[in-house]
């Protein structure tokens, strides 16, 4: 076995073990082995028995088109789509074509059309939207650039990374998928997302952690302007956005924020009937530079330590301490190993 093979086996090994990864034979540069990974992964997470009380359902349904992110089939937003149904909405799932990894202009336009399927289906003039990841990047440049302004009454993003995300242009140079780069900082995609104006009538929220094992910095899912919302008190996993009662109770205080003109609401429309609130999770943040969490006092003595620490985590593909250092991710890091090796075996 050459040097260079038995790195990219060693890589692949310990991305894997130091994530609690195994990684299924098929092809690594396809977005849908990668959707299959992690679902399988989480697929416990995703299956609910029994709902827990909510909010008071709307008493007008309305539609709200769920946008699905680069890799993440439509069945991540199972347990959020029965959420909303259960609290008065009629949630409609879109799963954008090859998941999301294709050209992000042509998806923006792409989504201009479902909406208006959608809007026809229904019967109604505007729709929200609740929308992960990337899929709130082409939902807003949608709105801003393509004319759904008259169309949409709401966008909600999570874990969405508004400004890019650092260590894309390197995992695009590996897989490949148009949208990679224009997820790469300085894009010409990202660069008419920004630059353009946000829209006068349609809020826009976006929700965010700051200890986001795959969207760091965070800051990058900070829209100046808007409504920004950052869980930064405790430790919270970016797939936990799919599952979590609690984030889910966020996404529901967006998504139910009365409309400019609109009559007034009772203060607590949408207040959980039987169930405890979640402490300060649903209360807006006003900055748009949260502060991370704090570390305790016995680690602020060993700033160094912690440091050192973190960079062997985030050497080993798994960043996802609580101080939110940005390593490289076990997707990228098994996607470059297995084509590394490929690569070897092709060329000998």
């Amino acid at each position: 076995m050459t040097s260079r093979t038995t790195l990219a086996t060693l890589t692949l090994a310990l991305a894997c073990t130091a994530c609690d990864l195994e990684l299924p034979p098929g092809d690594v540069k396809s977005p849908q082995y990668w959707g299959d990974v992690f679902l399988d992964k989480y697929e416990d997470e995703l299956v609910i028995d029994e709902l827990e009380p909510g909010p008071t359902p709307l008493e007008e349904p309305r539609v709200v088109l769920l946008i699905t992110g680069v890799t993440i089939p439509a069945e991540w937003f199972q347990p959020m789509k029965a959420r909303l149904v259960r609290d008065g909405f009629i949630p409609v799932v879109y799963e954008p074509p090859e998941l999301l990894s294709g050209d992000l202009f042509h998806n923006s336009a792409l989504l201009g059309d479902v909406i208006d399927q959608v809007r026809e289906e229904y019967g109604q003039d505007k729709i929200d939207i609740l929308a992960e990841c990337t899929g709130g990047l082409i939902a807003r440049y949608y709105i801003q650039s393509l004319g759904g302004e008259d169309k949409v009454s709401r966008l909600v993003t999570f874990i969405s990374p508004q400004h890019g995300v650092d260590k894309a242009p390197w995992a695009a140079g590996i897989a490949g998928w148009p949208a990679l780069y224009d997820l790469s900082p300085g894009s010409e995609f990202l660069h008419a997302v920004n630059d353009a104006p946000l829209p006068e009538t349609v809020p826009i929220t976006s929700i965010y952690t700051c200890t986001d094992e795959y969207i760091q910095p965070y800051e990058t899912s900070i829209i100046p302007g808007a409504e920004n919302i950052g869980l930064c008190d405790e430790f919270v996993g970016h797939f936990q956005f799919f599952y979590d009662p609690e984030i889910y109770l966020v996404m529901h205080g967006a998504l139910t924020q009365p409309l400019a003109g609109d009559a007034d609401e009772p203060d607590d429309a949408d207040e959980p009937a039987d169930a405890d609130d979640p402490a300060d999770a649903d209360e807006p943040t006003d900055s748009d530079e949260p502060e991370a969490p704090e570390a305790d006092e016995d680690e602020e003595d060993d700033d160094d330590a912690s440091e050192d620490e973190a960079d062997e985590d985030a050497a080993f593909g798994c960043a996802v301490s609580r101080h939110g250092n940005g390593g490289r991710d076990p997707l990228f890091l098994a996607v470059a190993a297995v084509v590394l090796s490929r690569r070897r075996r092709a060329s000998t």
